[in-house]
């Protein structure tokens, strides 16, 4: 699945609905996505044969009208080009001297429609973030176990009837992350296989009853002052 298919479906699932009803004919999120792809596979340098340097630093500039339709969005859309820019990055084997961070900015000298960027590398301290999709809703994960199950008093509660009240936890330690089974009636499966407790990846599928939970790590980035 490419760049923009990857892209269109996060943003689906981030954002429910607001894709769709919010941009009909206007500019759309996944150009954004494809311009900030291009400024990087453009601006990229070759260092040697196993190290290829892309800038970190992505300023979009969008036209008025744009920027406010886009600001509707929210941080969910920064978080969703960062995600996806990241693996762009690491699908072409480039290599950031600092963590990405991506901004949007109003120009009132673009027409409606118009997106120019400009990169660099700049500073930039990253702080990464494990979250839970499942169901089209994200969860930032918070602590250093997350319980998740059907009942209340679930860090995590999902309206399942196949799942236990609490079903099994992700574990995250600052940098590395596991799910574990809680004696769950009906099992816990991490990318299909029976777990009892185990490491877990970025884009790992835990699943638990029903459902499917994809586990993600967001890098979050703070510019240095």
């Amino acid at each position: 699945m490419g760049f923009l298919e990857n892209f269109e479906k996060g943003l689906e699932r981030v954002v429910t609905g607001a894709f769709s009803k919010t941009f009909k004919s206007e500019l759309q999120p996944v150009e954004i996505a494809a311009a900030i792809k291009n400024e990087m596979d453009s601006a990229s340098s070759i260092l040697s044969r196993e190290r290829i340097l892309a800038p970190n630093a992505f300023r979009v500039r969008l036209s008025s009208p744009d920027f406010a339709r886009m600001r509707v969005l929210g941080q969910p859309l920064i978080d969703e080009l960062v995600d996806l820019s990241t693996r762009h990055a690491q699908k072409q084997k480039y290599q950031f001297g600092a963590g990405l961070i991506i901004t949007l900015a109003e120009d009132s000298s673009l027409p409606i429609g118009q997106i120019a960027v400009a990169s660099q590398t700049q500073n930039v301290a990253v702080e990464w973030t494990p979250a839970i999709d499942v169901a089209g809703q994200r969860y930032l994960l918070t602590k250093a176990r997350t319980v998740i199950g059907r009942d209340a008093s679930a860090d995590i509660q999902v309206d399942d009837k196949g799942m236990s009240r609490n079903h099994f936890e992700v574990l995250w330690d600052g940098k590395n992350a596991g799910v574990r089974d809680l004696n769950s009636t009906n099992g816990t499966k991490l990318d299909g296989r029976v777990i009892k407790e185990s490491g877990m990846k970025p884009d790992s599928v835990i699943s638990a009853g029903h459902s499917d939970f994809v586990f993600r790590v967001i890098a979050k980035s703070v510019t240095n002052e």
